[in-house]
């Protein structure tokens, strides 16, 4: 039952969060909203809110106690609001109309479509700023309550549910997006606000230990930041953590390994002969199969732990993935040749790939995160990708543009994979780092996360900090 809830919880979350990216640019385009002002509205403005908010909302997740949970209340008590946020954007317009009609003499020098326009901005940062207060520990919520044997296995079926929502939503809602998004957005808000509410309401977080405390027994912000950058940076294992993940993303431009994973790949694919009927049918091909894949990947996690698991993607994607792209620098097939060839590298070496470099996140990280700081270090790690991502959009589009110079027309994208490849290596080579760390702390059965070492502690406090990282004091003797 946990797990129907929880699965159910990520259908209407997922069914929710496509509705906002999905239709609002339909609604900006027809209002006559420029591209530049879309980009920075539905581009930029959530991840900025994000590395504001996420850290501080991590960090006081972990150490709230109330009476539901450490998690479960922030994502109540925004619950209702993103729901009315929701319903207000599907009638965003005709709330502007109104208001330019209710306040004439103020906006009396103002458009009507401007006001509206207005309107909705301010709607869309309000709703981001909720999702980021209450949906950020969602998260979270999964380490609390999961058993950690079925971990990788549960996330894998959560995959799956994910990938089943947006199939849903993208074959039977989306092709009436311009027609009826109001109705969509209303939809969208009630089943948020029946099948997440009830998550919340019948999923039990049980009893938690007491909180850690700040560094030095301090408190106020400064004492916050400080604890958490230290804490966060105590031990070469997670250092060599967050280098993965900030070079997976230079390498991937802050983005997993996948058909059309980054901006340039549709150009890339367009370069290698593909049309873009053809790279849709690819893209959908590919993720349907490492889905399924991934109910395979999720048990070998659990099995043999899921940094394993996560290694052999890797090097499976330095040694076969990347390299098999480089043979479009010499080979300029006809489309349908081409497709062909996309095709069998989507799903012979790509899906595979994806499957088990999925385990990563999150499986990996709960492996290894301290269970009673998890959203603080997840929040960590998020922010050192989103510097990867950030940085290799901007350099990568510098590469890409000086290999053009000296590229055929239409061939400079053929350097992505080369990109791709040199940061991958140092992505494996750091998480084999990760490795040797995780062995040299207990590995399998005794690995405890390295946040206490460096401090004296008597038996009772002992079981106690393995109690709250999950470990089982016999386990560790």
């Amino acid at each position: 039952m946990l797990c129907f809830w929880l699965l159910w919880g990520d259908f209407c979350f997922v069914f929710m969060q496509n509705v906002v990216p999905t239709i609002m640019p339909l609604k900006f385009q027809a209002l006559g909203v420029s591209n530049a002002t879309m980009g920075l509205i539905l581009g930029s403005m959530p991840p900025a809110i994000h590395i504001f908010l996420n850290p501080v909302i991590s960090f006081k997740s972990d150490r709230y106690r109330g009476r539901f949970g450490r998690r479960i209340p922030f994502m109540l008590v925004t619950l209702p609001f993103i729901v009315l946020c929701l319903v207000a954007l599907g009638h965003g317009e005709e709330i502007g109309y109104w208001l330019h009609g209710a306040l004439g003499s103020t906006l009396a020098h103002y458009k009507p479509k401007a006001v509206a326009t207005t309107v909705i901005e301010v709607l869309l940062v309000l709703f981001a700023v909720l999702s980021v207060i209450g949906n950020t520990v969602y998260w979270y919520l999964f380490n609390d309550v999961v058993p950690e044997h079925l971990l990788a296995r549960f996330m894998s079926w959560f995959r799956m549910v994910s990938m089943g929502a947006l199939w849903l939503y993208s074959v039977f809602v989306f092709k009436y997006a311009a027609t009826h998004s109001e109705a969509i957005f209303v939809g969208a808000g009630l089943l948020y606000l029946a099948g997440f509410g009830a998550m919340c309401l019948f999923v039990k977080e049980g009893k938690y230990p007491p909180p850690p405390s700040y560094l030095d027994g301090k408190s106020g912000m400064v004492a916050a930041i400080k604890t958490y950058g230290k804490e966060c940076h105590c031990h070469r294992l997670y250092w060599f953590m967050f280098f993965a993940a900030m070079c997976g993303a230079l390498g991937v431009f802050g983005t997993t390994l996948g058909i059309t994973g980054n901006p340039f790949m549709v150009l890339y694919l367009k370069d290698t002969g593909l049309e873009l009927d053809q790279i849709g049918k690819i893209a959908g091909t590919s993720g349907l199969v490492s889905g399924l894949m991934t109910l395979a990947s999720g048990w070998l996690a659990d099995r043999y732990h899921p940094i394993r698991v996560v290694i052999a993607g890797q090097v499976f994607q330095c040694v076969f993935v990347l390299p098999a792209l480089l043979v479009w620098f010499f080979w300029h097939p006809s489309h349908h040749a081409a497709y062909i060839a996309w095709m069998l590298w989507s799903l012979a070496l790509c899906a595979p790939a994806m499957a088990l470099i999925g385990v990563n996140d999150p499986p990996l990280l709960m492996r290894l995160f301290p269970r009673s700081r998890y959203g603080q270090f997840c929040s960590a790690n998020a922010m050192w990708r989103a510097a990867g991502g950030i940085t290799g959009g901007i350099l990568g589009g510098l590469f890409l543009d000086a290999m053009g110079r000296n590229a055929p027309v239409g061939g400079r994208y053929l350097w992505l994979p080369v990109w791709q490849l040199v940061f991958q290596i140092p992505t494996v080579i750091a998480t084999l780092l990760v490795y040797i760390e995780w062995k040299k702390l207990g590995a399998d059965n005794y690995y405890l996360p390295p946040l206490h070492q460096t401090q004296t502690l008597d038996p009772a406090q002992m079981a106690a900090v393995l109690d709250a990282e999950g470990t089982a004091p016999q386990d560790a003797a």
